[in-house]
């Protein structure tokens, strides 16, 4: 029997004034818990536990349908575990998961704001002891000073473990994996009799000092949420925008035109546009005044020049066009942004220079 277990029930103090950060919405529509799983096979476990506050399952959501997604994205083995006393830290949160449950076998305890890849099917597998760990020069954003580290051996055995002090290139991204439940309770419960702030970290050092072997794991397309710093760093990497085709994109058409509707394509609009969508996740919706009979000389016109589009939209009213969108703490002011350019000028990439 093996299960991940997801320890969520923390306060958040790195989001403050927010809601629990494993309930923050993530650009693509999905909770932070979902996404911190979404590319693990989570069907490769007996059980997947989330353990929560109950505080905060009453406060901030429905838990009926809150279990709904849950099963949709993770898969139908997933449990939400509340727990009514708030936890000092990670270590008994699962510990007070381990007594509720009475499980036994193995565990893999992950972050619940961060998701990466990690090799191996653990399916009907115990899992080992490992630490999975990244190369911090093969990250673009990461906050150093927040991660644990390790050193380890030409074998993959790791000889330290260090929390919150940089030792070396290979910082921890969150999961460690424990192949007895008893030894991770005995460890985990000695330590907490001495302070009441311990790190997963810490009860793999108190193993490896006892003389357990634990292995790096290393891991890929690692990406991080600790802070609301690194979130919104992560947001800014989705954009939807809403272009116009006509006067943005190709020189402005007409039916009474000279050229009718087959006008020339804004050249450095295109490069600027497609520059952009190699660097971010772009959601972009094509509004034009043209009608629907167009619909496909603009999706020949896109598609070879490369501009990868989500709709277009047409018949649209030749007139002022306004967006309205709102903001908050997790999506900043300003959340809506308009960009007015002069029709057939080709100097797009001087206005959208700011958000490369």
């Amino acid at each position: 029997m093996n299960y991940l277990i997801i320890p969520a029930a923390g306060q958040s103090t790195r989001y403050p004034n927010l809601r629990p950060k494993w309930l923050l919405t993530m650009p693509d529509g999905q909770l932070m818990i979902e996404k911190c799983v979404s590319e693990f096979n989570c069907s490769n476990f007996t059980k997947v536990f989330i353990v929560v506050l109950e505080e905060h399952i009453k406060r901030f959501t429905n838990k009926t349908l809150l279990i709904k997604s849950l099963k949709e994205r993770i898969g139908n083995n997933v449990e939400i575990v509340e727990l009514r006393k708030k936890t000092t830290c990670q270590a008994e949160t699962v510990l007070n998961l381990l007594k509720k449950t009475k499980i036994q076998g193995s565990i893999l305890i992950k972050d619940c704001d961060n998701k990466f890849f990690i090799e191996g099917d653990f399916t009907n597998k115990k899992i080992k002891n490992i630490v999975c760990a990244a190369d911090i020069n093969s990250q673009d954003f990461i906050d150093a000073k927040n991660k644990s580290y390790i050193e380890f051996n030409k074998k993959n055995i790791i000889t330290n473990i260090v929390e919150k002090k940089i030792i070396s290139d290979f910082f921890c991204t969150g999961a460690y994996g424990f192949e007895d439940i008893d030894a991770f309770k005995l460890s985990a419960n000695k330590l907490l009799k001495k302070s009441k702030n311990i790190y997963i970290s810490h009860v793999v050092l108190d193993m490896m000092l006892g003389g357990v072997d634990f292995r790096y794991k290393s891991i890929k397309n690692y990406i991080d949420w600790g802070t609301i710093r690194e979130f919104r760093e992560y947001q800014k990497k989705s954009l939807t925008i809403f272009c116009d085709f006509d006067g943005c994109l190709v020189e402005n058409g007409s039916k009474f035109g000279k050229k009718g509707w087959k006008t020339k394509v804004l050249i450095e609009n295109i490069k600027k546009l497609r520059n952009l969508q190699k660097k971010k996740n772009i959601t972009l919706i094509i509004t034009t005044s043209r009608p629907s009979s167009q619909v496909n000389y603009i999706k020949r016109t896109l598609k070879y020049n490369k501009i990868h589009y989500c709709k277009i939209i047409a018949d649209l009213p030749h007139s002022k066009r306004m967006l309205i969108n709102d903001f908050s703490d997790t999506n900043p002011y300003p959340s809506a942004i308009a960009i007015n350019i002069d029709r057939n000028s080709d100097n797009l990439g001087s206005y959208l220079s700011n958000i490369d």
